[in-house]
Formats: C-alpha cells, sequence, structure tokens
C-alpha cells in the first residue's frame, strides 16, 4: 500500500476509533554518514529507513504512537496505542485544531537525483579530497569531521483534509583542522558547506578553509578585561541572532510566558538597522520547505524591521492558543514529538558599509568569527566564551585570543548594533552580512 493511503487508512480507522481529529506522518529515506578523525575515514554508516507515527485528539486530549519500521500491519497497532494514550491523558486546554488545508507554493531545487545517485564510494572520494587539500596546506595538520547524505520522503494526512508529500536530498560536510604549534599551544579551525545539489559541492574548498583558518588561530591569548567593539562575521553574525530570534520569537516560549519577547510585538528589541526574516520558500534552500510539519502552508515571516519586533513563528498549536496567524513554521524533532515552531532559513538584511569601514575606527575591539553569542535557553542573559576570534586595535586585526567571555543581554547585543556590512554570505539560503556592535562586555 502507497504511504500516502497508509496514512489515509490510518487516519480514517483512528476517527472509526473515538478520535475527534487525527494526524498520520510517514517517512521513508536513505541516509550515508562518515566520520573523519586523525585525517583519515574512520567509519560509514550506510542504511535506509522508514517509521510511521500518528497523533490523534479525544477533545483537548492528546495521543501519540510510532513504529519503525513502516509496515501496513504496524499501522493499526499504533493507531490503538495513541487512542490508549488520548483516553488517559489530561485536557490540554491550548489546543484548539489541526490545521485545514490550504494551498500551498511549490519550492524549486529541494530534491536532486544527481544526489541520491552518489555512491557510498563516491561521497568517500569526495571527502578524501577535502581532506587532501587540507594536508596540502600544512602537511602537519591533523583533521576531524564528518559527513552526511540524506534523502527522504515524507507524508503528512490529518482528518481536516490535509494530504501532502514531499521527496527531498541534502548533503553536508564540515571539517576540523587541528595545527600544534611549537609551545604545545593547539590551534583550531572549522569550515563546512551544505547543500541542496551536487553543483554546489566544496569538498577541497572547505578543507583548505579550515586549515588556514587553524594555522592563523595558533597562539591564542587572553585580552584584558574591559568593553569591546565587536565585529562579528556572517556566521557569527548569523548564528547569534538566530539564537536570539528563534527562542524569543518562538511562540511556544511565548505562550509558556518563557521568551523575553512576550508582549514585545510592535516594540523596538534592536538597533533600527536590523532588519531580520525567515524565508522557508526559498529556492534550493538547506530548511526550505513549502508546507511544515503538519502540513499547513510555509510562508516568509518578517520578525524584525528596521529593529522592530514584528512576528513570532507559528505552528497550528500556538497560533490558534495565542489569536495570532499560522504561518506554517511547524517543526518535528521526531515522529513521537508534538510539532513546535522552529526557524527555517534565517536571513538578515545587509547594511551600508563596506569591509573596511567596520574595522576602521575601532580601538580596542574583538573580531568574532565562526562563534555564537547566544542566551541561556530561557534567559535573556548572555554569557558566551568566544570560540574563534581575533583582537582588533587601532583597526587592525591582531591575534587570535583565548578564554576570552562575552556578557551582554540580548536587548543591549542587538540595539548596540551600530554598523551592517554591504556583503552577504549566503549558505544555502541562510544570509547574512557582518555586523559592528559597540560597548560589549568581555572578560580575559
Amino acid at each position: 500500500m502507497k504511504e500516502l493511503d497508509l496514512c489515509t487508512k490510518g487516519v480514517r480507522l483512528a476517527e472509526k476509533l473515538g478520535a475527534t481529529q487525527a494526524e498520520a506522518v510517514a517517512l521513508r529515506g536513505r541516509s550515508v554518514s562518515l566520520s573523519i578523525e586523525r585525517s583519515s575515514i574512520k567509519g560509514v554508516d550506510e542504511g535506509s529507513f522508514s517509521s510511521f507515527g500518528v497523533r490523534v485528539y479525544i477533545g483537548k486530549s492528546v495521543g501519540i504512537s510510532t513504529v519503525t519500521p513502516l509496515e501496513e500491519n504496524k499501522v493499526e497497532v499504533a493507531i490503538k496505542k495513541a487512542i490508549e494514550l488520548a483516553r488517559s491523558s489530561p485536557p490540554d486546554e491550548n489546543f484548539v485544531s489541526l490545521p485545514e488545508s490550504k494551498e500551498f507554493e511549490e519550492v524549486p531545487g529541494l530534491y536532486d537525483k544527481a544526489i541520491e545517485d552518489l555512491t557510498s564510494e563516491e561521497l568517500v572520494s569526495n571527502i578524501r579530497k577535502g581532506i587532501n587539500a587540507l594536508k596540502d596546506v600544512d602537511k602537519t595538520l591533523d583533521a576531524a569531521g564528518s559527513a552526511e547524505l540524506f534523502i527522504t520522503e515524507r507524508f503528512i494526512v490529518n482528518s481536516l483534509g490535509v494530504e501532502r508529500s514531499q521527496k527531498a536530498s541534502g548533503l553536508s560536510f564540515g571539517i576540523e583542522a587541528l595545527k600544534k604549534g611549537s609551545n604545545g599551544d593547539v590551534g583550531t579551525g572549522f569550515d563546512y558547506f551544505f547543500t541542496r545539489t551536487t553543483k554546489e559541492l566544496k569538498f577541497e574548498e572547505v578543507g583548505v578553509n579550515a586549515a588556514n583558518k587553524a594555522i592563523k588561530n595558533v597562539g591564542g591569548r587572553r585580552v584584558k578585561s574591559g568593553v569591546y567593539t565587536l565585529v562579528l562575521d556572517e556566521r557569527a553574525t548569523l548564528e547569534t541572532i538566530g539564537g536570539i530570534v528563534g527562542y524569543g520569537a518562538n511562540a511556544f516560549y511565548v505562550l509558556q510566558k518563557a521568551s523575553y519577547y512576550v508582549n514585545k510585538l510592535g516594540t523596538k528589541v534592536a538597533s533600527e538597522q536590523l532588519n531580520v526574516l525567515d524565508d522557508p520558500l526559498y529556492p534550493y534552500g538547506w530548511s526550505s520547505t513549502p508546507f511544515d510539519s503538519e502540513g499547513y502552508p510555509s510562508s516568509k515571516v518578517k520578525l524584525i524591521e528596521k529593529g522592530i519586533l514584528m512576528n513570532y513563528i507559528t505552528d497550528s498549536y500556538t497560533a490558534n492558543a495565542l489569536k495570532i496567524e499560522n504561518n506554517g513554521h511547524a517543526g518535528r524533532g521526531g515522529l513521537a514529538d508534538k510539532p513546535r515552531p522552529r526557524l527555517t532559513n534565517l536571513q538578515i538584511a545587509p547594511g551600508e558599509y563596506e569591509e573596511d569601514e567596520l574595522f576602521k575606527d575601532i580601538k580596542q575591539g574583538i573580531y568574532v568569527y565562526d562563534s555564537a553569542l547566544s542566551p541561556v535557553e530561557g534567559s535573556s542573559n548572555i554569557s558566551s566564551l568566544v570560540d574563534y576570534g581575533f583582537l582588533i586595535e587601532d583597526g587592525e586585526i591582531k591575534y587570535p585570543v583565548k578564554n576570552t567571555m562575552v556578557g551582554s543581554t540580548v536587548f543591549e547585543l542587538l540595539q548596540s548594533i551600530e554598523a551592517i556590512g554591504k556583503r552577504t554570505k549566503n549558505e544555502a539560503g541562510r544570509i547574512a552580512p557582518k555586523i559592528r556592535i559597540r560597548d560589549v562586555k568581555v572578560s580575559g
């Protein structure tokens, strides 16, 4: 039986057994994962997977059950188990309804047959190219890392008319280089790529970048505690703002009164230079999807515009409970989990500053790269170690820093953004420029 038919059968059976509403999800796919240790490929794990999950509501009480692998004779068992769980669960007063079916916009570039056709041998060959490129920079470097290829098909059916299927592919590769200094110091450098298509494979480029970063990172020194200007590279910008907004503007945490952005819609939460949106419809985007994990149409969401918090990211549960729009951002950690809102392709708009203008007037600063300055979950306070950074003195990058901590709050940090670069880095739909932040407390 086809997966969609199996999901439909599961929903109908759940309704027959007493479910007020039901949702069935099936997954099927193939994955290849490889690990790198001490510059050698140590493990190759290849296989197929399938699973089935059902979520049923009896009134406002929910039951969730999953089975693996996906087999027709196991579906009825999962349905009955979910019904049993729902009957014994307390009601969730915030639940209103699963989403209804609506038209959605197709997103190009989510599946590439060339990736599906890649063999594990070809993947191993490409990874070796990355390792060799790293070693060509400096033969004394050591390397660690991983790669993963996946092909997935997902199927979603619910009792309100949702019936969806989507096939997707992806390939990721990350490598870390280690360089031992003469005094026993170790410099590390990391680089990666992820892509939906074989047209954007960067194994050798990533190897070279990781090597050069490791070499430059040898000889890290402590800095004096004080107030510094920070310049964040594109990845640090993306991860920092993503960490802040991804929690604060998540409607689930807003509903739980755990977010620092509760009652902040329409208020200033950042510098007026900052504009942030989330775009799940970006062509070839790493986290792009035409519909979310509940089958509801995905949509672009303006999160921050000229420093003003414009929206929360929502799914059906949070949108109904908060009485705001469902913008199709439901995600699942696994089929046994309830959907929760999540970011997809975060995009930060460029500013007006050239590269050299971001650095030239800085008397005392730190250039932060490949790092995230994110709050501890549930807190607006930021206390983050700078994983990778360089001291800036009189506009010039000097030496790598170590054991350096940044202390701030989500509001202070974003409102202290004073310059945003013109150029952006686009990594499969995740887009960000460099930014400069004034008057940040640093301890060394």
